[in-house]
């Protein structure tokens, strides 16, 4: 999405510990199908998404006009419904929700057609129906990826205003037990567009790109939050960034993606108890900017872009293994 050209390099640490190779896509034939369920309200691209109480949230994101939006719903896979919510206080894009203590956080993000970095935070009550501001982010940040761990929300990675230096490492957690930001240790290589989510209260931190969809990166690194740790993981099977990572039954599924030229149909799996990479049926849709997520057993790929750069599409397909 963010074609900046910039002389700017990832800042890389040192892991606290390093893992021998993994297996790298072993023979295996894809298991899982995919169907089709209702589509989007209306097309979106870079919008946040998140599951809360058996219902999928969607907020924010591109419209169909290139605009920033504020528009909100939620999905019930029960009825295969949308229902629009009250809008966000303001628009935005590129900013990641997440779901903690029964409420629905939007972190962030960018706003405007100039990508202008943010650091507002609301929480959405589905009992009252409302957003309401929460402690600011410590910096502005828009691009990241929030994962969920302890009941804290943990923000990695992203971009600030380019006058402010590009690309932010430091790691922010929020507790929303008393609406308040803690440093972590910063992520190991600076980058944007990239996902993370948790398994067994690990943080897995997926791609990204170095600003430009020219340098993608196939870089995984892992974050324990409990002791302020970062680790170099495996290797990705291939550089991407602008997807999406969901977690079911303890395997990491990455779908979607693009590059400069080319939107990923790709669809792999890595299973973190025996460090190993498979694919499965790849994505109907190929999409980038999509909301990857899993509830009930499957996963759900909404919206994205279907041509690298602007695009947005209302397409919402479900994954079964």
């Amino acid at each position: 999405m963010l074609a900046l050209v910039l002389t700017l390099f990832a800042h890389t640490g040192s892991a606290a510990f390093a893992l021998p190779a993994p297996l790298v896509h072993p023979a295996r034939a894809a298991d899982g199908h995919w169907t089709t369920a209702k589509p989007l309200p209306e097309p979106l691209l870079e919008m946040g998404g998140t599951v809360l109480d058996g219902k999928i949230y969607i907020a924010g994101g591109i419209d169909g006009h290139g605009k920033p939006t504020a528009h909100a719903y939620r999905y019930d896979p029960a009825t295969d419904s949308w229902e629009r919510l009250p809008d966000l206080p303001a628009p935005r894009h590129h900013m990641p929700l997440a779901a903690a203590g029964g409420m629905v956080y939007a972190l962030g993000g960018l706003s405007g057609t100039d990508f202008r970095s943010e650091r507002t935070v609301w929480a959405f009550s589905p009992g009252r129906g409302t957003w309401a501001p929460r402690a600011d982010l410590p910096r502005p940040r828009g691009a990241s990826a929030a994962a969920v761990v302890n009941g804290k929300i943990v923000v990695v990675g992203g971009l600030q205003r380019i006058a402010d230096g590009g690309l932010v490492d430091v790691t922010n957690v929020y507790d929303p037990g008393t609406d308040s930001w803690h440093p972590g240790l910063p992520i190991l290589t600076k980058r944007d567009h990239l996902a993370a989510t948790t398994v067994k209260s690990i943080i897995y931190v997926f791609g990204g790109r170095l600003l430009s969809a020219d340098h993608n990166y196939d870089y995984m690194e892992t974050y324990e939050q409990q002791h302020d740790i970062w680790t170099k993981a495996e290797q990705m099977p291939s550089p991407r960034a602008a997807f999406g990572a969901a977690e079911l039954d303890n395997k990491i599924h990455l779908l979607g993606g693009e590059d400069r030229t080319e939107v990923f149909a790709a669809h792999d799996v890595f299973d973190p108890a025996k460090r190993v990479w498979s694919t499965d049926a790849p994505l109907p849709t190929p999409r980038h900017g999509c909301a990857v997520l899993a509830l009930d057993g499957k996963i759900y790929v909404i919206g994205g872009g279907v041509r690298p750069g602007f695009s947005e599409s209302d397409v919402v397909e479900v994954f079964t293994p």
